[in-house]
């Protein structure tokens, strides 16, 4: 059995080429400039193989966000849904998970292109909040309200915008996209220092 036979029987491994052909094209142009037989011809097949298995464009760009942030939120909820951990440890876990999974991985073109070209592709951004920042808020925000309950936040309201705590992730992609050829910067004291103004000092921290 020859290697392109095998391949026509295993649609998973096909689908999982071309959304790693789509992800490459997707992070080198950018979403707009990429076209359906440009993902084709990296991935080595036919366009209309392409059809067969995504029905356009924004449906490659939805699957590989779905895949990309499924394990992450997965995590994420693991840390957020146990109440024997700290608030104050779950943000500081999403932060150290943030900077070694999407800054640290190529998942960080997803929301760097969403950031630059999300705003011309109105199916793209819709799905990304409903699927991934609407689930992730709704974790964030179960926390805060928790530490807000404790005392723990510097101020309380911060629970009813749980957008602030995503506020320096984006930040850092905005920044190493544009920026950090010309000035490095630390996204680990970005994120330590950040979570101090959220929380007030434990006992035995200094203020």
């Amino acid at each position: 059995m020859t290697e392109k036979t095998r391949r026509r029987r295993d649609p998973e491994e096909r689908r999982a080429e071309i959304l790693a052909a789509a992800f490459a094209l997707f992070s080198e142009r950018g979403f707009a400039a990429t076209r359906i037989e440009d993902v084709a011809a990296r991935a080595g097949i036919a366009k209309g193989t392409v059809y067969l298995h995504f029905p356009d464009k924004e449906a490659l760009f939805t699957s590989l966000a779905s895949g990309m942030a499924s394990p992450l939120l997965a995590r994420m909820a693991e840390m957020a849904n146990n109440d024997r951990i700290p608030p104050k440890s779950v943000i500081a876990g999403l932060y150290a998970m943030a900077d070694s999974e999407i800054l640290g991985t190529d998942r960080r073109h997803m929301l760097r292109l969403l950031i630059s070209e999300g705003q011309f592709f109105p199916v793209v951004a819709e799905f990304y909040h409903r699927n991934v920042l609407s689930v992730g808020l709704a974790l964030l925000r179960r926390v805060l309200e928790r530490a807000a309950e404790r005392g723990e936040l510097r101020n309380p309201k911060v629970a009813e915008v749980p957008q602030l705590v995503f506020a320096p992730v984006l930040m850092s992609i905005i920044w190493k996209s544009l920026f950090e050829p010309y000035e490095h910067l630390d996204t680990k004291t970005v994120f330590a220092t950040f979570l101090e103004t959220l929380f007030l000092p434990s006992e035995g921290e200094a203020s």
